[in-house]
């Protein structure tokens, strides 16, 4: 074996890799959040979202960071799992385009972006920031020139021979892929090698197309370990992706000979060949996939189960923009009020099955308290569009008071988390709390529960009947709450655990929590009735047309 040859080899293929981490890297940083915005605006639709994956993909020369930026979309609940898999599809056919630059010998100008590329980062204004992506970009490129440059003398070696043969089986050259690929972390640097290796004569078409299947199945590896420590939502896009490009390949399989043959009547150099079997290949799977994708869908999602509903950040009943009508714009944020506190009572539901010492609803919860934070955001932009319309005073009052419920509702939000937070606390502590104190907390838990029921079903407007049954709710809370509190001290005075010690924070909390159950109650009565102009900018506390605080 030529050791100074490999000495040679191996560092430009390291220095191959890092080039195109870098230039990825640079890419998404000179995009910067216009990366998100568009995977974001481009899962409308699977056709949509297969071309955002592919464009950025193309850009970026990586389906996995491509993919694990829309694992962590998902996870996020920035887009919905069904609306990720147009992204997964797309980011396969992005990547072709190195083994396509690869093959018609474009690589050639790679020094031109790298000399390029260098003095644009040396200079200052606008445009420095897309000096380092171009510089990579040509590293890339100047990097196969020179792995190109030293195979090319092997093409003769009987044991390189000998050795590459052995792709000739086809489940062997797809193993050799798979593997190559989970090494470099990347089926665009296996493909970009396999060509190089193709116009050297190293390998054959037939050769090469098992390694290139083979890679793509590959390249799943990444998100797969990356989506363990995320949501279920997050981990089918992840499922998703290694299921698209694993069928993609069983699916093909049997169809092998004639698909190599389709490729050598296509024609083209060995080079030009392997890349055109990569587009096809790749382009083929993404139609077959996009045309059955709610099948599709469906299959991930039953090989991954989702105990809980899947968080998405978008809003249930505003609509952007507000309607014309007044009353129907009302209505729109009243319907909203109604979603965000449906959602603050799954996390006070949540935070008691944290203290049942079920903390694995705290990356839930914490989720939860997320969205409702959006959707307060969101509801209040609603209302500050709508109050700067010429609204008679009455609406502007409602208006109003809805501002202050939304608040409130995303302030008990907020609460209920700190009482999550405090079972958690107690877990870690290896203080757990007993099934009688446990069975306590829920029977104090109970009232306001029954309350935000009554809220969710009855708002915006509060009956009379409604009314006394909150009211009730909220007398039997504090006798529980006094009668507790009683108790705890007693319990503390004597020989309690070290539990006791942190139930009264726990009781503290479920009394915030009923307070701010009440005041929402109170609040949403005063809609009701007639509100003054003057009193508009105290109940909702935006700021006047002068820019002061109202």
């Amino acid at each position: 074996m030529d050791w100074s040859l490999l000495f040679v080899i191996v560092p430009v293929v390291i220095l191959f890799l890092y080039g195109i981490e870098r230039f990825s890297e640079e890419v998404r940083h000179a995009a910067g959040e216009r990366f998100w915005t568009l995977l974001q605006s481009a899962t409308r639709t699977p056709l949509r979202g297969a071309l955002a994956g592919a464009g950025v993909s193309a850009i970026t020369q990586s389906s996995t960071a491509t993919t694990v930026i829309a694992v962590g979309l998902v996870n996020a609940g920035a887009i919905s799992f069904l609306g990720s898999i147009g992204l997964v599809i797309g980011a396969n056919i992005g990547t072709t385009i190195t083994a396509q630059l690869v093959a018609f010998k474009l690589t050639a100008f790679a020094p031109v972006f790298v000399v390029g590329g260098f003095l644009l980062s040396l200079i200052r204004g606008p445009y420095r920031v897309f000096g380092k992506p171009i510089f990579y970009f040509g590293l890339v490129f100047f990097c196969l020139n020179l792995i190109s440059a030293e195979i090319a003398p092997l093409q003769g070696d009987p044991e390189i021979i000998a050795l590459l043969s052995m792709a000739e089986n086809v489940l062997v050259g797809i193993a050799i892929g798979f593997l190559i690929s989970n090494i470099f972390q990347s089926s665009s640097v296996t493909a970009g090698l396999v060509v190089v290796m193709a116009s050297s004569g190293l390998l054959t078409p037939t050769e090469a197309i098992p390694i290139i299947l083979g890679a793509n199945i590959g390249t799943t590896t990444t998100v797969l370990v990356v989506s363990l420590r995320m949501n279920a939502a997050a981990k089918r896009t992840a499922v998703a992706q290694f299921l698209f490009n694993l069928l993609g390949v069983v699916l093909i399989l049997p169809f092998l000979t004639p698909f190599s043959a389709l490729i050598e009547t296509i024609g083209g150099t060995s080079a030009q060949q392997v890349a055109n079997a990569h587009l096809i290949f790749n382009l083929s799977a993404a139609l077959v996939f996009l045309a059955a994708i709610r099948p599709f869908g469906k299959l991930v999602m039953k090989i991954v189960p989702e105990r809980d509903p899947e968080i998405v950040f978008v809003t249930r009943h505003l609509r952007t923009p507000l309607p014309e009508d007044v009353s129907a714009a009302t209505s729109q944020i009243e319907g909203e009020i109604v979603h965000m506190l449906e959602v603050s009572e799954e996390i006070f539901e949540k935070s008691l099955e944290v203290g049942a010492g079920k903390t694995e609803a705290c990356s839930r919860i914490k989720h939860l308290r997320d969205y409702v934070e959006y959707l307060n955001s969101q509801i209040i932009d609603a209302v500050v569009a709508l109050s700067d319309r010429e609204i008679s005073v009455e609406d502007a009052a409602r208006i109003s008071i809805l501002a202050r419920v939304s608040d409130l509702a995303a302030s008990m939000a907020g609460q209920t988390v700190g009482m999550a937070k405090k079972f958690q606390y107690m877990k870690e502590k290896k203080m757990p709390l007993s099934a009688e104190s446990y069975a306590d907390i829920q029977e104090i838990a109970a009232p306001c529960l029954e309350n935000l029921d009554h809220l969710v079903a009855a708002f915006p407007v509060i009956p009379d009947e409604v009314d006394d049954k909150m009211r009730y709710n909220d007398e039997k809370l504090r006798q529980l709450l006094n009668w507790y509190y009683k108790t705890h001290v007693r319990k503390v005075s004597g020989k309690g655990s070290p539990a006791d010690g942190m139930f009264s924070e726990v009781l503290f909390s479920v009394e915030r929590i009923g307070a701010m159950i009440r005041e929402l109650r109170k609040t949403s009565i005063t809609m009701s009735a007639p509100v003054s102009a003057s009193k508009i900018p105290d109940l909702i506390g935006l700021p006047d047309r002068d820019g002061a605080e109202g």
